[in-house]
């Protein structure tokens, strides 16, 4: 999958968010989100902000459970750790690299 496909897939995750009404149809799109972990990983720097805004409507939603924004939540830190460990294993083997500020 490329950049250009996830980044389409989560925006309409997005635009889909705050229309729904019902904990059990939120909860198929959060875990649809969660089955992109790997991928999220790979491309996380480009898609931080929408991971963002999704936590942000899935907060924002009514019929969201505290569950689901937990694991949203918990996606966005285990990704983001596995983004920055990746990031010092490359900038680790080429020292030319500077640490993203």
């Amino acid at each position: 999958m490329n950049l250009s496909i996830l980044l389409t897939a989560l925006n309409a995750f997005l635009a889909v968010i705050p229309s729904i009404s019902s904990s059990a149809a939120l909860n198929k799109v959060v875990a649809a989100i969660l089955a992109f972990e790997p991928i999220i990983t790979e491309f996380y720097s480009e898609i931080k902000p929408v991971i963002e805004n999704i936590i942000a409507a899935v907060s924002a939603n009514p019929a969201s459970t505290a569950t689901q924004l937990a694991a949203l939540k918990a996606l966005d830190v285990t990704t983001d750790k596995a983004f920055d460990d990746a990031f010092t294993a490359y900038a680790a083997n080429h020292p030319a690299v500077s640490p993203a500020g």
